[in-house]
């Protein structure tokens, strides 16, 4: 049949709409986008050009509104928008996206990022503040009332969606995507627009002799982009899905005008500099997850240089000889968490410039956890061949959304990590922890150059507890620990060691002073000391300062860089003092444990196997910006700004005057000169046996919850949906593996009957679990919640031999049958809830009043060890954070 035409007579009289969605300012550290302006012109142009646009201006919902370019996109505004183009639309809905957009590690559920959209740590409910196409977008368009729908995606990873494409029955749908799935795209010029909407405009503008159907689109937007390569030289090929026959987008006009290709950025002009008719496009867009680039501010910088050179650069240069400056080479440098706040500092300031006053190089910093790391390095090839599906195990190595980009430079924290990334096991291949859930191949050179700062680690001990002098220095660290725990009672604490690699250091010391040689017993210890585990040195001692662990942080003994305790010793006032240290921290003396290895922040030249462009460039910029890291005054600068140590001739420099570690503040907490620290020896084996320890140490753990089905959850909506009790258990699985027992029991049920086992308490595959939870219905009875907490318990205890077995019970509820339980039966489970063998209860209660202090819910968390949330909590993450106490699936 013909093409859906929302001209023709038969649909003159519908209601058309596009709904253009441009996101351009970002918060945090994602870049800006400064092509997007121009993007939502292109595209409002093109949908209502006078002789060949479907839409008139009437028919176009901007988000945000034409002309407010520093407006905040929320996803709020957008939904509603959505929502409203769902329900009033009868005829034409295009959508069309340009902004950020990221997915999972393994590829699934694309998220369209807003201005204050972000990353957190949770590996459940990662992304805050975005919309996901497979959740939220694709379920509300399902159900348009318009005859056609016709959404377009111009992000990265725009390819992902075609997963989720999910159609009604009998709807005429249509997604065009910038590029392939796991593909990112350049940001485009501000004053162009991206590459991918300025094809789509011409496209729609100059369909030559028949109108412009979304099929022609298609085969035509194919062939404008294939001169082109997406971010790190993948083939930029759009993609598509449809169902339905066909739909007018354009009307037809003129022919095309023949398109070049891009311009090789090698070529140049009679004079060296760059030929003024092509601006050249900002460096591409950075991943976000992950994800972690430049500041906001270089953005910004980067962003002004760009519209200035679109705008009028060569105006003030005058006469038409004049050029603008060129896009700078790229260097992406990797960098481990603790430390990317002084790298990202020392790029800021790296200098390079020709004669013209452009920058001949930038630099963009980001970090992932060190674990990650070393494993995508270990199996490079999955950077450009990522794997077509995951293994059973579900873990899924994806190093561009893991990591981020192919680094030029690494700046690990320690050189245990380049040990480990290059460390060969016995078949010659690549051997230890991280290797074993790879599949990929080493495609990259890992050339260690040398070192750009030292900082060693440290106990940082408060100043109110005794502590002996003799231990500061030339003590293995379960000595100085041991010294400190017999005079006085001490919590030892250290950040998650799979994020950072001076965390890892100080766990491979810290499992040899457990008494009884178990890392669980010290794992457990710390979890029931701070929970959740702080991410990095930084996130550690902010925690302890920020006032809510007072009691913990008089007797917390910490084990960080020395640069991090040195910058939290500074007074108020002080010039590098953190922003989130208060009066509450209690100034620290460090000890130097000599079974800890000194961080030495080695700089790594990472080249890849035929990465044959540009190299010769490449390799003179990644030398020059070591030489200047390791020489310069003002890079040096940089790092002991921060507490560093700098370089002297190899070797870590004694502290200047103006150091952290010399001011009042560090007097007597830190040595100005310290013993070399840590065996010289490859520490990759012990190291990978370390992590192997810490992610299976607390062993196969066994976890029962009991939810509240009753009508009362249901008629409060606190069942099914985001947030209802089903979705809370079904999220929290995520830490269960292969050999924890867990099950799932539902307490609605007639009088004088047993609870119902939903899930027996046994191993169990997550998929299973949760699609019984899933499918689970209320009843119409009272949740018998009494009875069934006893039950719980009994059953979590029937193996009373294996003492050490985490268990747990997990109660979701909404509070109106739990607090029916009368006086007497409360007190009975109070004391139940003490006996041994141990067993965590967490009470999840989804309305406020059962965590206050003295209710039942309390009481269970103090008898057991547990924990009582409560909607004031973040619910979703707090319980999967408990659950993951017991659950070994992050292990395996």
């Amino acid at each position: 049949m013909p093409p859906y035409d929302a001209r023709g007579e038969a649909n003159r009289a519908k209601r058309h709409r596009a709904v253009l969605i441009g996101v351009e300012h970002y918060e945090g550290a994602r870049n800006d986008l400064p092509a997007v302006a121009t993007n939502l012109r292109l595209m409002r142009e093109a949908l209502t050009a006078e002789h060949t646009g479907m839409l008139g201006p009437d028919d176009l919902v901007e988000v945000p509104p034409d002309g407010d370019r520093a407006a905040t996109v929320d996803p709020l505004r957008v939904r509603a928008a959505l929502t409203a183009a769902r329900e009033e639309v009868d005829g034409l809905l295009v959508v069309y996206f340009a902004g950020h957009g990221i997915v999972r590690p393994d590829g699934s559920d694309l998220n369209l990022m807003f201005t204050d959209s972000r990353v957190t740590r949770d590996r459940h409910h990662p992304f805050v503040d975005t919309l996901s196409w497979r959740d939220d977008i694709m379920p509300e368009l399902r159900y348009a009332r318009a005859d056609w729908v016709v959404v377009i995606l111009d992000c990265c990873f725009a390819g992902n969606a075609l997963w989720a494409f999910s159609p009604a029955a009998g709807q005429n749908f249509a997604l065009l995507t910038a590029a392939e799935p796991g593909v990112e795209i350049p940001p485009g010029d501000p004053g162009t627009g991206t590459e991918f909407t300025a094809a789509l405009h011409r496209l729609l503008t100059t369909g030559q002799g028949e109108p412009v159907t979304f099929t022609r689109i298609v085969t035509g937007i194919r062939r404008a982009m294939a001169p082109y390569k997406a971010v790190d030289g993948h083939p930029w090929i759009p993609d598509e899905r449809r169902h339905g026959d066909d739909v007018v987008l354009a009307l037809a006009a003129g022919p095309e005008p023949p398109r070049q290709p891009p311009e090789d950025s090698a070529r140049k002009g009679p004079t060296g500099r760059w030929p003024r008719p092509r601006v050249p496009a900002l460096p591409h867009r950075l991943l976000p997850v992950l994800v972690r680039r430049m500041t906001r501010t270089t953005a910004l910088v980067l962003a002004a240089a760009a519209v200035l050179a679109a705008g009028g650069t060569w105006y003030l240069l005058g006469g038409s000889g004049d050029v603008v400056c060129a896009s700078p080479l790229e260097l992406r440098v990797l960098t481990d968490p603790d430390l990317k706040p002084t790298v990202q500092k020392a790029a800021d300031a790296y200098p390079r410039r020709d004669a013209h006053g452009c920058r001949t190089v930038g630099i963009n910093v980001y970090d992932a956890k060190a674990t990650d790391a070393v494993s995508a390095l270990r199996s490079s090839s999955l950077w450009q061949e990522p794997p077509a599906v995951c293994p059973a195990s579900g873990t899924c190595p994806r190093p561009q959304r893991d990591v981020g980009a192919q680094p030029d430079v690494w700046i690990p924290a320690a050189g245990s990590a380049w040990q480990r990334a290059t460390a060969v096991g016995a078949a010659g291949g690549p051997g230890g922890g991280e290797a074993s859930a790879s599949t990929g191949r080493n495609v990259v050179e890992l050339e260690r150059l040398g070192s750009v700062a030292y900082t060693p680690m440290v106990l940082g001990v408060p100043d109110t507890l005794l502590q002996a002098q003799s231990l500061q220095t030339d003590d293995p660290l379960s000595d100085i620990v041991t010294g400190l725990q017999a005079v006085q009672e001490v919590e030892i604490l250290r950040p998650d060691p799979e994020v950072t690699e001076a965390a890892l250091l100080a766990t491979d010391a810290l499992y040899a002073t457990s008494a009884d040689g178990h890392a669980s017993t010290v794992e457990q210890g710390m979890a029931d000391a701070l929970r959740p585990m702080p991410s990095t040195a930084r996130d550690l001692m902010c925690a302890l300062a920020d006032g809510t662990h007072n009691e913990l942080e008089d007797r917390a003994a910490v084990l960080v860089p020395e640069q991090t305790l040195a910058q939290f010793n500074l007074s108020a006032g002080e010039a590098g003092r953190p922003a989130c240290a208060t009066e509450a921290l209690a100034h620290r003396v460090a000890h130097y444990p000599s079974d800890v290895p000194m961080l030495d922040l080695p700089f790594v030249r990472v080249t890849w196997d035929g990465a044959d462009r540009d190299t010769a460039a490449r390799e003179a910029a990644v030398d020059d910006f070591y030489e200047w890291l390791t020489t310069d005054r003002n890079a040096q600068k940089c790092f002991t700004d921060d507490g560093f140590r700098g370089v002297d001739g190899g070797d870590p420099a004694p502290p200047g005057d103006d150091s952290v570690l010399r001011a009042e503040d560090n007097t007597t907490a830190v040595r100005e000169r310290i013993p070399t620290t840590g065996p010289d020896a490859d520490a990759s084996a012990s190291l990978n046996d370390t992590l192997s320890r810490y992610r299976g140490a607390l062993g196969p753990g066994r976890v029962l919850y009991l939810l509240d089905n009753s009508t009362s959850v249901a008629d409060k909506r606190l069942w099914d949906g985001v947030g209802g009790a089903k979705d809370l258990v079904a999220r929290s699985m995520g830490s269960l593996g292969a050999r924890d027992s867990y099950g799932v029991w539902t307490a609605a049920v007639a009088p004088e009957k047993p609870v119902t086992q939903l899930v027996k308490l046994r191993p169990h595959g997550r998929a299973d679990v949760r699609k019984a939870v899933a499918d689970a219905g209320t009843a119409a009875f009272h949740a018998r919640i009494g009875a069934g907490l006893g039950a719980a318990l009994a059953a979590l205890r029937d193996d009373p031999a294996v003492v050490e077995q985490p268990r747990l019970l997990v109660l979701v509820t909404d509070g109106e049958d739990f607090e029916g339980v009368d006086e007497k039966e409360q007190a009975e489970l109070v004391t139940d809830a003490r006996r041994a063998p141990p067993v965590r209860i967490v009470t999840v209660s989804l309305q406020d009043g059962a965590c206050a202090s003295g209710r039942f819910g309390d009481r269970l968390a103090v008898a057991s060890g547990g924990r009582c949330l409560d909607p004031g909590d973040d619910i979703a993450a707090e319980l999967a954070a408990e659950v993951a106490k017991a659950g070994t699936g992050d292990a395996e």
